[in-house]
């Protein structure tokens, strides 16, 4: 029986680190703590199956451990579980932001379970992926041509990776990667167009939003890279408008939260018109979408734009 917390932000990373723990289990079970209730995941937990099968619970967005809350009884309730837990449920909570090692529930799991911290991925380390990836797909390409994919992606490993996807289905057998051709296939909007509809869409600007929306659907941008920003600015936001009801100063919340100055001049700007119960919205919506979407029962650019027409209509 394992309860593990793991925080990071790379969603591919922690992915990794989930199908670590799993390996070839087929019996697992994922909640979306914003979209769920803890109630939800220990009434799973606790259910013993008649056959005694081992399960996996994965509760993601778990991020009560870090700046969100449980109310008073979700927290004694989780307490008490994880004092006699079920030792056939595997309990695996994702948290996306910095944890707080001050709360008990964080304690708890530090001192009886484990915590899994994923570090973001330095810069010659995401190369160092590539490299191996296109190796292990039979491709060859040349070092500056990786730098060129890297650096157009932000350094940010799950973008990294979508583009190297696009770029294997491009070429479809294994061959030599030309630069000319990776320019051609990787999205040079990746620095401009994924966040200016980010921002637009957060501004409200529907008609904007709209347009981005129709430009990134051409260049077939992947729809839940754009989710997947969009929930991180909104997470963001979120955690600084609560650090700000807590009477925090910037200095402390640029250390809780590991931002610059400039990003944190932007998200205060981004945050301001919003209020936390909005945010939370948000988040709520997006993590619906992200369902529906995974689940067949929305096509990934119609969700992107009742999304849009639910925001900034």
């Amino acid at each position: 029986m394992k309860i593990v917390l793991i925080n990071g932000e790379s969603i591919l990373l922690i992915n990794e680190a989930i199908s670590k723990i799993i390996k070839d289990n087929k019996n697992i079970t994922s909640f979306d703590m914003n979209a769920n209730s803890i109630e939800d995941v220990l009434l799973e937990a606790g259910y013993f199956s008649m056959f005694e099968e081992e399960k996996f619970i994965v509760i993601r967005n778990a991020n009560f451990f870090g700046t969100g809350k449980l109310n008073e009884k979700d927290t004694t309730s989780l307490l008490n579980y994880l004092e006699k837990p079920n030792t056939l449920s595997n309990l695996i909570f994702i948290c996306n932001e910095k944890i707080d090692n001050r709360k008990k529930i964080t304690k708890v799991i530090k001192d009886k379970y484990e915590i899994i911290t994923i570090p973001a991925l330095k810069y010659y380390e995401i190369e160092s992926r590539v490299e191996d990836c296109f190796k292990k797909n039979g491709y060859q390409i040349d070092k500056e041509t990786v730098k060129y994919i890297v650096s157009n992606s932000l350094n940010n490993y799950d973008l990294v990776m979508n583009e190297v996807e696009k770029i294997v289905l491009y070429y479809n057998h294994p061959c030599y990667i030309k630069k000319e051709d990776v320019e051609k296939i990787v999205s040079k909007s990746i620095n401009t167009n994924n966040f200016l509809f980010v921002d637009a869409l957060i501004d409200g600007d529907l008609e904007k939003s709209l347009e981005l929306l129709n430009d990134l659907k051409t260049m077939k941008t992947e729809p839940t890279i754009l989710i997947t920003l969009i929930a991180r600015d909104i997470r963001i936001m979120l955690s600084i408008k609560k650090l700000l009801e807590q009477n925090k100063r910037e200095y402390e919340i640029l250390n809780e939260l590991n931002l610059m100055d400039w990003q944190l001049e932007k998200y205060l700007k981004k945050a301001f018109p919003y209020k936390i119960k909005e945010l939370e919205e948000w988040l709520v919506k997006l993590a619906e979408i992200d369902l529906k979407i995974k689940s067949g029962k929305l096509e990934k650019y119609q969700a992107l734009e009742l999304l849009i027409l639910d925001i900034c209509a």
